[in-house]
């Protein structure tokens, strides 16, 4: 084994914590998700979905990326105890975030009737989109607060603002549906922002003071900050841009509902599998980014970070195959049966999404913006959008899960090649073992809900769910020793 047992370990941990939390969240989600299908069908999942869209898009582009790399500055300064420092770049933060604030609110309210036609080819939208100003600037101030947060390595206090947010978003939004039915579309997202900003903003108060700088100070303290953040928030804003076209697309070529369709398959997609990836963002950049200079050192993270994804990964996206049908009554209704062969799919993408990911961070981590520009903004981000749209065309919702599944197999070779040529990285033997492995379990499932008969097909298809589970098990208990590691997570919780 290449990499020492505890940093294996360190991986699981990190991964536990942060995904208990995204259970709960993706609980909410859930519930919300069939509260809204219930009472507003597809046609109104689908206006939820392209709203939000633009909301994502506009709080992205103001944000300026500067929440990316405040987090650094805020984190140098609380770990070598400097309060003055700490102080003094969380007063430039917010004072940065308040103006993004206002001028996120300033564009929807600008471009609301440009939205709405785009979005829907009319203008009755306009004042939905209006009013969501106030959803994107209560949304930056949120992010202010728990960049904040995980700056100063509260973690803990992170998961808990995260879960009681989306508890009691869900509790007091859920009125707003069933009260002004699609009308209250608007009014939910803004009532889940406001909940949001309360408690992020009271778990991130401090006791540092907080100096006071003139707005000509504050800009130029701030203008370094923003510098380091624009190549990660325009990557992410066309990340952002081809999720809004792909919706905006689909429901100008085909209809509302099937905006509606689409956004279902990929929620319930990345439901399952968002707790693995997002677990991994949290803990897994930072550590990246300390052994950046170190070849060495990257290729043993990254190869270890790679196994652990896809052993936990594997479990969940077979589970998610074998389940769609069942999952999308439960979560959603009937009406929503259709999205059945997408989920199929996309659980297969996944696993190539899984293999690539922790790739993906290696040149942002060594701070190479040009790379991580050209792979992530403009590649990687054309690609999905190219493929959807093709796959849409040629096999309407189930041909866009297909197209993505093409989209993360050539990412993946492509981010390799580059790594490997740029940074002198290597996936191990033993991960391309692993990967072929699964690859085909996960194959051999799909193809038996695909093309075999119902009955047969869930007895084979357990069959080799029960396969993929053994290995995985054995897998990670060679790296963690899991009896030992549970137990002495249960010791320290008497």
């Amino acid at each position: 084994m290449t990499e020492p047992k505890n940093s294996y370990k360190d991986i699981v941990k990190s991964t536990a914590m942060f995904g208990g939390v995204q259970v709960v969240q993706i609980l909410s989600t859930i519930l919300r998700g069939k509260f809204v299908a219930l009472i507003l069908g597809t046609t109104g999942i689908g206006i939820n979905a392209l709203i939000n869209s633009a909301i994502t898009l506009v709080t992205q582009f103001a944000s300026l990326g500067i929440n990316f790399s405040a987090v650094r500055d805020i984190s140098q300064a609380n770990t070598i105890g400097d309060s003055q420092k700490l102080g003094a770049t969380v007063f430039v933060f917010k004072r940065w975030m308040y103006s993004c604030a206002f001028m996120g609110a300033a564009i929807m309210i600008i471009f609301s009737k440009k939205l709405s036609l785009f979005s829907f080819g009319n203008n009755d939208y306009q004042k939905a989109f209006m009013f969501s100003s106030m959803a994107v600037a209560l949304t930056i101030l949120s992010s202010a607060n728990i960049t904040i947060l995980q700056g100063k390595q509260r973690l803990n206090t992170m998961a808990k603002v995260s879960l009681w947010s989306a508890v009691l978003g869900l509790v007091f939004s859920l009125p707003c549906y069933f009260f002004w039915r699609l009308n209250g579309i608007v009014p939910a997202l803004i009532c889940s922002a406001v909940i949001s900003l309360f408690l992020s903003s009271y778990f991130s108060r401090g006791n540092f003071a907080l100096p006071k700088f003139s707005l000509k100070e504050t800009f130029n303290k701030g203008t370094t900050m923003a510098k380091l953040g624009v190549t990660m928030m325009i990557a992410t804003l066309i990340g952002s841009c081809v999720n809004y076209c792909i919706n905006a697309y689909v429901g100008s070529h085909g209809s509302i509902a099937e905006v509606g369709l689409y956004s279902a398959g990929n929620s319930i997609t990345n439901q399952y599998i968002g707790v693995v990836f997002t677990a991994m963002a949290v803990d897994y950049f930072p550590k990246l980014s300390a052994v950046s200079a170190d070849r060495q050192a990257v290729n043993k993270i990254v190869n270890a970070q790679s196994e652990i994804v896809i052993l936990i990964s594997a479990p969940i996206l077979i589970i998610m195959i074998l389940s769609a049908p069942l999952i999308i009554k439960i979560l959603l209704s009937n009406q929503f049966i259709a999205v059945t062969g997408f989920v199929y799919w996309a659980a297969f993408a996944m696993l190539f999404k899984a293999a690539s990911f922790a790739v993906g961070y290696i040149s942002f981590a060594k701070g190479d913006k040009k790379t991580f520009f050209l792979l992530e903004g403009i590649f990687g981000n054309l690609l999905i959008l190219f493929s959807n749209i093709i796959g849409y065309r040629l096999g309407g919702i189930t041909g866009v899960a297909k197209g993505i599944l093409i989209s993360y197999i050539i990412y993946m070779l492509v981010v390799n090649i580059a790594a490997n040529r740029i940074y002198g990285f290597k996936l191990e033997n033993g991960f391309l073992i692993m990967f072929i492995k699964i690859g085909l379990l996960l194959a051999a499932t799909l193809f038996c809900m695909l093309e075999m008969s119902k009955k047969a097909g869930y007895l084979l298809g357990f069959a080799l769910l029960f396969i993929t589970v053994f290995y995985c098990f054995r897998e990670l208990n060679r790296r963690i020793h899991i009896g030992a590691f549970l137990s002495s997570k249960f010791k320290k919780a008497k």
